[in-house]
């Protein structure tokens, strides 16, 4: 749009008024040629185009031509060459170029049409000079002010597209709890049409804010207190929706002058808690270290039944990694976006494992949280539940879970009606569920609702060909995490490592290497490191009756390169199931005469 264009309203209304005051016509064309503004005569000439003839054109094109003035047109040369010249009623006039970000944008003139006009304007030269002179002055002003007003109301519309583009709710009030903007997220949570709502006091949303406390507790502690708060309000339509808020103060000369309110759904922070959490822990079979035979052939079947819904119970002592396949049954199933929530039935304590399981609503009893809370099957609603140490869940709680299982819906306690519920079941323990049914202490019918499809994790013990991957994967871990520099294992610690028992299974061994590194001062883990446990265990120097360790590694790297090739891949591949570095793999290939190329 032309600079002028863009005044026009302004540019009329100030050639009619300033005409009437020098009793003289005004006229503003642009460098287009086309009229802008006009006084009497002239105002009937806006939105005509000139063409190059006229002297608009000739002063714009001028180099530092700052005004012309024609005393009599009947004379003048450059008149008699106007293609207006024949019909023209001008006697004469005073141009004057508009100047504006160091270009001339059009031209203002005073426009002598009688006698009496063109003697004012000669005899008062100065004066019609300074005049227009200053209204040029006034026409820039107007222009900046307007180019201001554009960029203003644009950083204003790129502000609000921003804020409406927010996946939080976003109200601003001001300090009497007038509502000043609302942007579409909040809209959509609060449930609100597209009609405006500023003006509104926030009370009117936010039954339960008290906006003295909100202001004089943010003024006072820098907003801590109204930082994650939780209200519930209820929608138009008369539901409740909980929401996490935070409140930060607007200021004006030093002043506070209102607040934002910035908001989500609870359901959506704890759903984004949980895929942060769930990333983080993300487990697949890929990532379980181990190549014996008997953890190969259990992953390849946990990898078959992942992508069904069926119930899956897994069995085996403490420690052997029960939660680690339950969370890589999930991660490898087509649930694997929605949360796996994880709870041990032993840990809690049994009156509170109802509640734990399937929530409860407000007012259940004394102490329940305002608003009730959602259980763990609810939370893992189109994910999995992972039910660690079921064998120790109280008797009569497990008819409870039975009708969970049969009816797929829960009930919260103090809850009339009931919710559906879409999880799958993987179970853990290390009980001996049979003997446990013959006790009485475990339903027969929920054993087989859980026994669906049963895996029984081998001990340590039984897998020895997977110990040293193991040993060697926590040491690069640990030392990683506590910043050690120790590359290895003592031939005699390596031994006594592979022939201990290890009664507590994969945790024992994690955590022997733990200590390990943090005691050791060497480049290789001494005997002196291990735990007292280990060592008493041998006594100091027996170490009668160790497998030879040299076959036991060598089987280890070929049942590896068996798995995943001999390819340059392949050894990648098989370097990250052994727990080592692919140079680390190389060098013992050849230090077992095995072929690198």
């Amino acid at each position: 749009m032309e600079e002028l264009k863009s005044i026009q309203g302004f540019l009329q209304q100030a050639t009619g008024a300033f005409a009437g005051v020098v009793d003289i016509e005004i006229g503003i064309i642009s460098k287009n040629l086309e009229v802008i503004a006009g006084s009497g005569y002239f105002e009937k000439e806006v939105g005509v185009t000139y063409d190059k003839g006229c002297m608009t054109y000739r002063l714009i094109s001028a180099e530092g031509e700052d005004s012309i003035l024609v005393e009599n047109t009947a004379h003048a040369v450059c008149c008699s060459e106007c293609a207006y010249a024949d019909k023209c009623e001008v006697l004469a006039f005073l141009m004057m170029p508009i100047v504006f970000e160091n270009g001339k944008i059009g031209s203002i003139s005073l426009l002598a049409l009688t006698e009496m006009q063109r003697r004012k304007l000669l005899n008062q030269y100065q004066k019609m000079h300074n005049f227009l002179n200053k209204l040029c002055n006034t026409i820039t002003i107007s222009l900046n002010e307007k180019k201001m007003e554009t960029r203003v109301t644009s950083l204003m519309n790129q502000f609000r597209d921003v804020i409406n583009s927010i996946h939080e709710g976003i109200i601003s009030i001001n300090r009497q709890g007038i509502i000043i903007n609302i942007n579409h997220t909040a809209r959509n949570i609060l449930g609100l049409d597209s009609k405006k709502k500023s003006g509104r006091h926030i009370n009117t949303l936010f039954t339960g804010l008290n906006l003295e406390e909100v202001f004089e507790n943010n003024h006072s502690n820098g907003g801590e207190e109204y930082y994650g708060k939780e209200i519930t309000l209820r929608k138009p339509d008369g539901k409740k929706v909980q929401l996490f808020y935070n409140t930060t103060m607007m200021y004006e000369d030093e002043r506070i002058s209102g607040a934002v309110l910035s908001f989500r759904k609870r359901e959506e922070v704890e759903r984004l808690v949980k895929r942060i959490i769930g990333e983080k822990k993300k487990t697949t079979f890929s990532g379980i270290i181990g190549t014996s035979s008997e953890m190969t052939n259990i992953k390849k079947k946990m990898q078959l039944i992942a992508a069904t819904d069926s119930t899956v119970l897994i069995r085996g002592e403490t420690g052997t990694g029960k939660s680690v396949f339950a969370r890589a049954i999930h991660e490898e199933s087509p649930r694997r976006s929605k949360p796996f929530v994880a709870i041990s039935c032993a840990a809690i304590p049994a009156p509170l494992l109802e509640s734990e399981l399937f929530g409860y609503e407000e007012g259940a009893f004394t102490g329940a949280r305002k608003g009730g809370k959602p259980g763990k099957f609810e939370l893992a609603h189109g994910g999995t539940i992972f039910l660690d140490e079921i064998g120790d869940m109280p008797l009569d709680f497990q008819v409870k879970l039975l009708n969970v299982i049969e009816n797929k819906n829960i009930a919260r306690i103090g809850g009339v009606s009931f919710r559906d519920v879409d999880v799958r079941i993987i179970a853990a323990t290390n009980r001996d569920l049979e003997d446990l049914i013959r006790e009485g202490k475990f339903r027969e019918d929920l054993y087989y609702r859980i026994n669906v499809i049963p895996f029984t994790l081998p001990v340590l013990q039984d897998r020895k060909d997977d110990i040293l991957l193991l040993m060697h994967h926590f040491l690069d871990y640990y030392c990683a995490r506590l910043n050690k520099k120790i590359i290895g294992f003592r031939e005699d610690v390596r031994e006594a490592l592979i022939a201990y028992p290890w009664p507590g299974n994969v945790r024992e061994l994690e955590n022997a290497i733990e200590y390990a590194v943090n005691i050791e001062a060497a480049d290789k883990i001494n005997r002196s490191s291990l735990p007292e446990k280990i060592t008493r265990y041998f006594g100091e120097s027996d170490t009668a009756g160790l497998e030879d360790l040299t076959s036991l590694e060598k089987k280890a790297i070929k049942a590896a390169l068996q798995k995943y090739g001999h390819s340059t891949f392949g050894k990648e591949k098989a370097a990250s199931a052994l727990g080592i570095s692919r140079a680390t793999l190389y060098r013992k290939l050849k230090a077992i005469n095995i072929d690198v190329s």
